[in-house]
């Protein structure tokens, strides 16, 4: 149950704020919009304002902006003329782009967003993301995710002061109390002597809460460094230089679950990085994708005149088929990890 909201609840604000993004560039510039649904399959529930119709589907795992000149009419209700002003094809190609464009970047918004939600409002305690091997820490039962709470009675509160404190007391037993998800750990260390300070042989970190334009920066900054490292890491992927990583919705669905057990700083983080990963995706030079419009849309402002709707058809039909053999393939490897294959 918790992992089904948590889905629901990360996939559900994602693909609210991507369709958002497409529906308010395409009222700003004057699209009439058929309807603004979350999600596909049959309509749990929908509500008309004006032109548009707003509709919650039964399948969260997209959404869609009907708009006229784009898709097709449902007959008798959406008829509208060729010419007529509000069609998206009668509008300036800047528009036209922007309308289009603004679905993924909507995402890399709401990125920032949770980010600067994360770096405001949520402390996270000294916390030890690595042991090493053969360590005083592995040897005194330190863990990865254990959370200190006080070194020789001392209550500490950043990753710093846990370093300074452990480098005090080279080769002498020191307590530490930590917190290992609801129970709290008294463990006896003997840091090791390294060039006169000590050392117990782990990674820490530890965040506190930022003031809001310091949370802004952050979150820019972050945001930029996920997306170039996703960028390179798909372009690694392409030439061959690292082993193609990829999930599909089994492997979503599992790494949320997961996630949601961690508690929900976890959670933010996970939804930042779907969120980029989307933006990323619906960037992509595909048909049938907001880059691959993009492209087409660019393509016929060099020609001078609109592609021929047989070979939009058939580029659709390839961009469909290469995600079809995507989804697949992401859903064999999801399989294969719970060894359903083995």
């Amino acid at each position: 149950m918790l992992t089904l909201i948590a889905f629901v609840a990360i996939f559900g604000t994602i693909v609210l704020f991507h369709e958002l993004g497409h529906f308010t560039v395409a009222k700003l510039a004057g699209i009439r919009v058929y309807e603004f649904a979350i999600g596909f399959g049959p309509t749990l529930g929908s509500f008309r304002r004006g032109e548009t119709k707003y509709s919650l589907r039964a399948f969260p795992l997209g959404g869609f902006v009907k708009m006229a000149g784009m898709d097709e009419p449902e007959e008798g209700i959406e008829d509208i003329a060729e010419d007529d002003a509000g069609s998206f094809n009668n509008k300036s190609l800047p528009w036209r782009l922007g309308t289009i464009a603004a679905g993924p970047l909507m995402n890399f918004v709401f990125a920032i967003a949770l980010f600067v939600l994360y770096f405001m409002l949520i402390a996270v305690p000294p916390t030890v993301t690595y042991v090493e091997p053969a360590s005083p820490a592995e040897q005194a039962g330190l863990q990865g995710g254990d959370r200190f709470i006080s070194i020789n009675g001392e209550k500490v509160n950043s990753s710093e002061r846990v370093v300074e404190l452990i480098g005090l007391y080279p080769e002498t037993e020191m307590q530490m109390v930590v917190k290992r998800q609801q129970e709290e750990i008294v463990l006896n260390v003997i840091p090791e002597n390294r060039d006169g300070s000590g050392r117990i042989g782990v990674s820490i970190d530890s965040k506190p809460q930022y003031p809001f334009l310091v949370s802004v920066r952050a979150a820019i900054t972050q945001t930029w460094s996920l997306t170039t490292q996703l960028i390179r890491d798909i372009g690694n992927m392409i030439t061959g230089q690292q082993k193609v990583e990829v999930s599909g919705p089994i492997g979503i669905v599992q790494i949320v679950g997961e996630t949601a057990r961690h508690g929900l700083p976890n959670l933010l983080i996970l939804a930042v990085i779907l969120n980029i990963n989307l933006g990323l995706l619906n960037l992509l030079p595909v048909p049938v994708l907001d880059g691959g419009w993009l492209l087409i849309l660019i393509l016929e402002a060099i020609r001078g005149k609109p592609l021929a709707a047989e070979a939009k058809g058939i580029a659709q039909f390839i961009g469909l088929a290469l995600l079809v053999a995507l989804m697949l393939f992401a859903t064999f490897k999801d399989l294969a990890r719970i060894n359903l294959f083995s």
